[in-house]
């Protein structure tokens, strides 16, 4: 309810309701924040899970867009992920055998140098298990190299996994807060955009009463203090509230220096946030509040 429509309902209320010289009785109306629940990635909604008037909690699952692409493509991954433990078990099963064949031509050279000293084989030997030696550590340098490449390709699946888990989250919208769904603007099936509006949540923790305070009464009221709230139909039961702000400015100020006779009709904004009892309260009911001078 707009705060220049209900104006007019209460202000005539300021002058019927009886007054106390120990208290402040004025009307309010209850309000709250609401939490617009938009879509974050284009898509087809495939399940909406909530209804108008359904009491939700913080991180309840409230709509699915569909997921399939995602999916797929989290799928596809998996896939590449197998290729690449394979490729490695292969790959460590064969540098296993080229390491113990590097080290087998590494005793041959030291040996063969040993018996060329002696004279016993002719440097031809020599030289040709030296080149034995080099392919041995040549194979086993690009073998080395090949399971690098493999590591950056897992590091490359797991940042596209990342996203694609990231961008799935999009696809899953959740309450940002526990409170009752007001409305729902799509349906099953619809197409969805970025920025497209859901639904509405009211945040039930967040629920206060505005009331408009007289100039002359302002004065007596201070931030944190306590207030009585009556509610038509449950007057046998009290409920309370404390003074969370005072408006910035006053309401029906006609320009900035006004008269000390219409300083009377000036109102200040209260806020009242309540202490308990949230489920009583429904946005845009009429109470009355009370508060001690």
């Amino acid at each position: 309810m707009k705060k220049a429509a209900w104006l007019l309902f209460l202000l005539p209320l300021f002058f019927s309701c009886g007054k106390n010289a120990r208290e402040i009785r004025a009307p309010g109306v209850v309000d709250g924040e609401i939490a617009s629940i938009k879509v974050l990635a284009a898509g087809t909604l495939e399940r909406l899970l909530v209804e108008e008037g359904q009491v939700v909690k913080r991180g309840e699952l409230i709509a699915e867009i569909n997921r399939d692409k995602v999916r797929n493509g989290l799928e596809e991954l998996s896939l590449g992920e197998r290729e690449i433990a394979n490729s490695e078990e292969r790959s460590r099963q064969k540098r296993q055998l080229l390491a113990a064949n590097l080290d087998y031509w590494r005793k041959q050279v030291l040996r063969f140098e040993r018996l060329k000293q002696s004279q016993s084989i002719s440097g031809d030997q020599l030289e040709k298990s030296r080149l034995q030696l080099k392919d041995a550590q040549t194979s086993l340098f690009e073998l080395d190299r090949s399971l690098e490449a493999l590591q950056i390709q897992k590091e490359r699946i797991a940042n596209k996994r990342q996203a694609l888990e990231l961008a799935e989250g999009d696809l899953l919208l959740k309450a940002p807060a526990s409170g009752v769904v007001l409305e729902t603007f799509i349906s099953r099936g619809e197409a969805v955009f970025p920025g497209t509006a859901l639904a509405d949540i009211l945040d039930l923790s967040s629920l206060f009463i505005d009331v408009f305070i007289e100039e002359k009464e302002i004065s007596a009221l201070k931030l944190g203090q306590r207030a009585v709230v009556i509610v038509d139909g449950l007057e046998d039961r009290t409920f309370y509230g404390r003074i969370s702000a005072f408006g910035r400015k006053a309401e029906f100020s006609p320009k900035y220096i006004v008269s000390e006779k219409e300083r009377q009709a000036l109102l200040y904004q209260v806020k009242v946030r309540l202490d308990r009892d949230l489920d009583v309260f429904k946005i845009g009911m009429p109470v009355t509040v009370v508060f001690s001078k």
